[in-house]
């Protein structure tokens, strides 16, 4: 039987497999659709509410033809019915005005729903591309 940490990671991998994939339906299984969540993509304003937040997945799918979100040193916590993630994200993205790549770190909350772990909040922030290191209270 799966922790729930592992269950979270699992949560957090699909969540990155489905942005690569540019696919707005896993999207939809994996975020909680509850008025409570947010998104803050790098550099942009604050989303309240799925329907915004759908909305924002979809515009990006449709600006990139490609687009790929690998996230590195995923590091789980969870108290309670609530978890946290924090990562590092490379994000590559392919469009009509060329190829662009990003390093970003994120800060992703789960909430376990029905027995599922699904997401409410992602928080992403831009970093220099070449800083691989992220700063540690010691709980690594």
């Amino acid at each position: 039987m799966q922790t729930d940490a592992e269950a979270v990671r699992a949560a957090n991998s699909r969540f990155y497999r489905a942005l690569s994939r540019q696919n707005l339906l896993e999207l939809e299984e994996i975020w909680s659709h509850a008025a409570h969540v947010r998104c803050v993509h790098p550099g942009s304003a604050l989303l309240r509410g799925w329907d915004t937040i759908r909305q924002s997945w979809r515009s990006m799918f449709t600006n990139a033809i490609c687009l790929t979100v690998d996230a590195e040193d995923a590091h789980v916590s969870v108290h309670g019915p609530t978890a946290i993630v924090t990562c590092r994200e490379w994000i590559t993205s392919f469009s009509r005005t060329g190829a662009s790549r990003t390093a970003t770190l994120a800060t992703n909350v789960f909430e376990k729903q029905h027995g599922r772990w699904q997401l409410i909040v992602h928080h992403a922030s831009h970093i220099e591309a070449d800083r691989r290191d992220i700063a540690s209270d010691g709980d690594r």
